[in-house]
């Protein structure tokens, strides 16, 4: 992912929404790493937001970020482990919800449209939060396989331009107003295009969750 925008300028995003004594004014509060320890001996890594649920906090991020996990945890900007659990498990949508007591602030979601201004944001554990500004370029109604190669789903997701990386997985888009249009799951291999899926796919994952840890499945 660019790196031209410094996490200085991420931290503006969600002021164009909040006042300024709102305290998520800072995307630093809702964006953070995610760690799942499962397949190998190194954690895998990807990003998650935190997002309003109901009365709830809950981090949204990708499926197989935490495919097969046995602990996962969330990584602060400042590189503290924060205790969580799988509590929704998605593999047709890609999408997954994490729940840790420590998250007390989230962002509400929309939908995305065409044409509109937005913002990536992703973690790295070498780099930490990173930002660009983008457009989306088109609404989409993907078919594809599940995570595990297995099945044929359809999903529903949007475009944007930007160059992404692998390790970008889960990463929010937001809208000038700082609500969640999506999270990364795929990007392109021929040009600078990222594939989030839409808020429309991740609401019925987050209606799913339970006060019970999730089965993640199995390794990727």
């Amino acid at each position: 992912m660019s790196a031209r925008i410094a996490l200085e300028a991420a931290l503006t995003l969600a002021a164009v929404a909040c006042g300024i004594d709102d305290p998520l004014t800072a995307v630093d509060w809702v964006v953070i790493g995610v760690a799942a320890d499962c397949c190998s001996l190194e954690p895998a890594f990807g990003t998650g937001v935190a997002v309003i649920h109901g009365d709830q906090v809950l981090v949204v991020t990708t499926a197989h970020t935490v495919a097969g996990s046995d602990e996962v945890s969330l990584r602060q900007p400042l590189g503290l482990a924060v205790p969580a659990e799988v509590v929704a498990f998605d593999p047709d949508r890609d999408v997954a919800v994490i729940r840790a007591n420590e998250m007390r602030y989230g962002r509400p979601m929309s939908e995305p449209s065409t044409g509109a201004a937005a913002t990536a944001v992703a973690w790295s554990p070498d780099v930490g939060l990173e930002s660009f500004d983008t457009t989306i370029t088109h609404l989409l109604r993907v078919t594809l396989e599940d995570i595990y190669i297995e099945d044929v789903v359809e999903r529903r997701a949007f475009e944007f331009d930007g160059a992404i990386t692998a390790g970008d997985s889960g990463a929010p888009i937001f809208c000038e107003t700082g609500d969640v249009l999506g999270i990364v799951y795929a990007r392109s291999r021929e040009r600078n295009a990222g594939f989030p899926s839409s808020t429309p796919e991740i609401r019925p994952v987050l209606d799913s969750v339970t006060d019970s840890r999730a089965d993640t499945g199995r390794c990727i």
